[in-house]
C-alpha cells in the first residue's frame, strides 16, 4: 500500500452544461482548461448519454462493459482532475453509476471518448489548491 498526505484547500466551484455529443471526460478536462483548473473533484453530476463504456477492475482483472440504449443516464458522477506530467493538461479519472432504457443498473470508470453526451450533462467541478504546508 501506498500513501500520500496532501494539504491544500479548495479554490473555484465551476457548473459546467455538456452538450449533445460532448464527450462526457473531454468535456470535463475542457472546462477545467477553459477556467485554468489543474487540479479538482468532480462533485456531482447529472444527465444523459447515448451510450457508454465503463472500466471495471483495473489492473490484471481489468474488464471494459458496454451500456447503450438511448438515454443511459447518469446517476451518480464523481472523480479527480489531475495534470498529466507530459503534456501539463488537464486528465479526469471519472467514476459513475448509470442506468440503461430497460432499468439496468452499472457502475465504473469512465472510458474518455466513450460516452458521447445525449441531450445534457450537468457536473460540479471543486477547484483543488495544494500547498506547502505540513498537516498540524
Amino acid at each position: 500500500m501506498t500513501d500520500k498526505i496532501e494539504c491544500g484547500r479548495v479554490g473555484r466551484i465551476v457548473t459546467a452544461r455538456l452538450m449533445c455529443n460532448d464527450d462526457l471526460v473531454t468535456g470535463i478536462e475542457d472546462a477545467c482548461v477553459k477556467y485554468g483548473i489543474n487540479r479538482a473533484f468532480v462533485k456531482s453530476g447529472l444527465g444523459s448519454l447515448f451510450r457508454t463504456s465503463l472500466m471495471q477492475n483495473e489492473g490484471a482483472h481489468a474488464k471494459t462493459i458496454e451500456v447503450s440504449g438511448f438515454a443511459v443516464e447518469v446517476l451518480s458522477l464523481n472523480g479527480e482532475i489531475e495534470l498529466a506530467p507530459a503534456t501539463q493538461t488537464p486528465v479526469a479519472r471519472l467514476y459513475g453509476i448509470v442506468a440503461d432504457n430497460q432499468g439496468t443498473v452499472f457502475a465504473g470508470r469512465f472510458v474518455k471518448s466513450e460516452a458521447p453526451v445525449c441531450v445534457t450533462v450537468e457536473v460540479v467541478i471543486q477547484e483543488w489548491i495544494a500547498s506547502d504546508e505540513r498537516y498540524g
